[in-house]
């Protein structure tokens, strides 16, 4: 089965499906035969990016792909993937310090962090061949609670960019727990109503100020991609399947405020979850932007057939709706089927999207070496957070690194198709 066999049914769409592939192996083949600029070595002012029309390029005009994965569960919690028993990471953190008391909260916090993405990391994903890492990140690791910066607010996102910078892979900031929380999930860091961004003022203001701090302190740094604004940004009730208007004319706040500080990084949208739910850029006169898109083929099962299915449909969207500017595949997964992955990522390369894959590492067994979520698995033990002791804890938190972790086939899957030579571009 391939991407297109669940369209027959609809002929027109399938009609548009195989010209948008057609047009887009055409200009893999021929327009740009030759390999996109990919950095070899450190990052320089060379290399810093904007958008030209549906293309992100360096100063130089050369086009880049960002194309790698995401750097889930060292910055941002959630406790299916991640080794502790708490249903979000403000819990985890109000039990850390109410067992423990503050500084020994930190200091546990800080083997986490230490331990779950070290330097050797960065060097496996030279070695795959990715262009970018996203970053997600919560506004717990820059700023308390009433938005004043933490005084070493800066220094985890510091030293995970130099070290990228230094192998010439991007980053994307992606900002996945706002003030209040965007969509009231486990991955912002709170569970709630998911009303306290968005229809809170303060919370508004707080993500605001955030926003211009971060944009300050990376103005002009070329290891920086872009600033992924909120991720995935859903509103309470019956607004949650979709970003809309709420949403929009927020992003348009963070967009002017950013730009009046940084006129020159690259702002990520992204949509809840479908090109229709993100609006035309004129409309809001938004410029040097791109657009992001979620998938997950959930309740498919483990078939294949249908996940390729879905996943085509999913890539197909950006196009049907044409916004004209570039597209990343920020999150998706295939769910264990080594071809759906291959026919997923053959097709975003031959579509020129950029991509990042949820994620480099999870918490599991590496069953038959499995390409489900992770490049790599690690099967720690679960830290209980409510009746281990710190002792305890800290050993299980230190034996998070990935040299304890088993590899699983993605990573041999992901490594073909970020080559520049595989399905160019």
């Amino acid at each position: 089965m391939d991407m297109f066999s669940f369209l027959k049914k609809y002929p027109r769409l399938l009609r548009a499906a195989r010209g948008i592939e057609s047009a887009a192996c055409a200009l893999s083949a021929a327009a740009h035969s030759d390999s996109p600029h990919r950095p070899r070595g450190p990052l320089t002012q060379a290399d810093f990016l904007r958008t030209r029309g549906k293309d992100v390029v360096n100063r130089s005009g050369q086009q880049v792909f960002l194309r790698g994965v995401n750097a889930g569960g060292w910055l941002v919690y959630e406790e299916w993937m991640c080794p502790a028993t708490s249903p979000d990471y403000r819990s985890m953190c109000g039990m850390l310090e109410e067992r423990f008391g503050a500084e020994t909260r930190d200091e546990l916090l800080n083997v986490y962090l230490d331990h779950y993405w070290k330097e050797e990391d960065f060097d496996r994903c030279a070695a795959l061949g990715v262009t970018a890492l996203r970053l997600p990140f919560l506004y717990t690791h820059l700023a308390d609670d009433a938005g004043k910066l933490r005084p070493d607010a800066f220094a985890r996102l510091d030293w995970f960019v130099g070290h990228c910078q230094k192998r010439g892979i991007y980053v994307i900031l992606d900002l996945h727990g706002a003030f209040g929380s965007q969509n009231g999930e486990q991955h912002s860091g709170q569970i709630n109503d998911g009303r306290q961004l968005f229809y809170h003022p303060g919370n508004r203001a707080k993500t605001l100020r955030l926003w211009q701090a971060i944009a300050r302190h990376y103005k002009g740094n070329p290891a920086v991609a872009g600033y992924d604004l909120l991720n995935e940004p859903m509103g309470p009730g019956k607004e949650a399947a979709r970003t809309g208007k709420v949403h929009w004319d927020y992003f348009n706040e963070l967009y002017r405020a950013i730009r009046a500080v940084d006129p020159d990084h690259i702002i990520i949208m992204e949509a809840c979850w479908v090109a229709i739910h993100l609006p035309h850029p004129l409309r809001y006169g938004w410029k040097n932007v791109v657009y992001q898109y979620h998938y997950y083929p959930w309740g498919l099962g483990d078939s294949p057939g249908a996940i390729i299915a879905f996943n085509g449909g999913a890539l197909l969207f950006p196009k049907l709706i044409p916004r004209g500017v570039p597209v990343l595949m920020g999150e998706f997964c295939c769910f264990g089927s080594d071809e759906a992955w291959r026919q997923t990522l053959q097709f975003s390369n031959q579509l020129r999207y950029h991509w990042t894959t949820w994620t480099y590492k999870v918490l599991g067994s590496a069953k038959n070496r499995d390409p489900y979520w992770g490049i790599y698995e690690h099967d720690t033990p679960k830290a209980d957070i409510q009746n281990d002791s710190a002792e305890t804890i800290r050993a299980i938190w230190s034996q998070l690194g990935t040299e304890n972790c088993v590899p699983t086939r993605l990573g041999g899957i992901l490594k073909a198709y970020l080559s520049p030579n595989r399905n160019r571009p």
